[in-house]
């Protein structure tokens, strides 16, 4: 005997994923999450993006970096920033301690 069990997800999505699912014949329960929740939210959807990327193909990576630069600039705006600011201040450490170009490996 079979028995089949139905679990929930909640998290995140996108805008307009619920009209989308619509249009395709789905049902989704939303809410709309409230300012206090947001910053949790999209730190736990920051992490689900960062290891879809870590997943990805070669083929795959540009819209999941897509997906990640989506969300920190979400999490920017939460905070108050834009992406300007977060490329000067990517900038400024990037000219004090370096970036990740020249692929150093340390071992600590």
């Amino acid at each position: 005997m079979s028995t089949f069990t139905t679990s929930t997800i909640t998290k995140l999505v996108r805008d307009r994923i619920p009209e989308i699912a619509a249009s395709r014949g789905q049902q989704l329960t939303i809410r709309y999450a409230d300012a206090q929740e947001m910053c949790g939210l999209l730190r736990d959807k920051l992490i689900e993006e960062a290891a879809e990327v870590a997943a990805a193909t070669p083929g795959e990576v540009l819209e999941e970096l897509a997906d990640v630069l989506e969300v920190v600039q979400a999490l920017a705006e939460i905070h108050g920033y834009q992406l300007t600011d977060l490329d000067e201040a990517r900038a400024s450490k990037a000219a004090e301690r370096g970036a990740f170009k020249l692929g150093v490996v340390a071992t600590i």
